[in-house]
């Protein structure tokens, strides 16, 4: 199938600069989503809050009035945990069909692919932020205390957002040639809620049952924002080193991944 190409007038650009001279493209994308995501809502971007809000309302009625939780301010370690739960698995569902999605656009002109499953990470980070600020607005209220090792959070969030990416590029680029993935991703998201420490204190668990948990890699990330958010206090050292070595590992498998089967997508698509 003959593509047509669009390429700057200028010198050809390399590294950041490539991708950047299509960031209008990039914007439209998630201008896009979002546009088709609402419209026609009533709520439109606030509805973007109602499953997280649901998922602390229930978390906290059965933590709180059947299964007793002993930690203070639950409800806040609580929030912290289903919100940034909700950021990965939000990203990660959406990217499954980023590429197959944008199919259309991928076989007539070209342009770096990585920014389709690129803009669909932004996409869901900007319905993400409006939780967040939520979150520091009632932060003092839920029980939170202002340290200067809030100040390490966004820093905990990039790399966050860094493992994030390199799975999002894993699986966008898998799901064109395994249309299935994505129900296997959702099942596996659902799984992965429960086995991250997101309404429970880990320490609380059995040995091998706590061995199990704190092999799953978004462990290490909730343990760095329960940190900062919730204990005032700074991450361990060893969670920061394995969170680090988790987002690597993410990065180059998705990168790599994606550079091989980005030459095929018009094909393949």
């Amino acid at each position: 199938m003959q593509t047509n190409t669009i390429a700057p007038s200028s010198a050809p650009v390399t590294g950041f600069a490539r991708y950047w001279q299509y960031r209008d493209l990039v914007r439209n994308l998630v201008a896009k989503d979002l546009k088709v995501r609402y419209q026609g809502a009533a709520l439109g971007f606030l509805w973007s809050l109602g499953n997280p809000l649901a998922l602390i309302l229930l978390y906290d009625f059965v933590f709180t009035h059947i299964f007793r939780s002993d930690l203070p301010h639950y409800i806040l370690y609580l929030v912290i945990g289903v919100l940034h739960y909700n950021l990965f698995s939000q990203a990660v569902s959406q990217s499954c069909e980023s590429l197959t999605s944008a199919s259309g656009l991928i076989q007539k002109i070209y342009f770096p692919r990585i920014l389709v499953p690129t803009a669909s990470l932004l996409f869901t980070l900007a319905l993400w932020v409006v939780a967040i600020l939520i979150l520091v607005v009632l932060y003092p209220f839920l029980g939170g205390v202002y340290h200067w090792g809030l100040l390490l959070y966004p820093l905990a969030l990039g790399l966050y957002i860094a493992f994030i990416w390199g799975i999002v590029l894993t699986f966008s680029v898998l799901q064109v040639e395994l249309r299935d993935l994505k129900h296997m991703v959702e099942i596996a998201l659902m799984f992965g809620f429960w086995l991250t420490p997101i309404g429970y204190d880990i320490h609380v668990l059995k040995p091998t049952t706590r061995d199990i948990i704190a092999f799953n890699p978004l462990t290490q990330f909730m343990d760095l924002f329960h940190a900062l958010l919730y204990a005032g206090t700074l991450p361990a050292l060893s969670h920061v080193l394995i969170a680090t070595a988790w987002t690597v590992g993410t990065l180059t498998v998705g990168t790599i991944l994606f550079r091989r089967k980005a030459r095929h997508l018009v094909e393949d698509l």
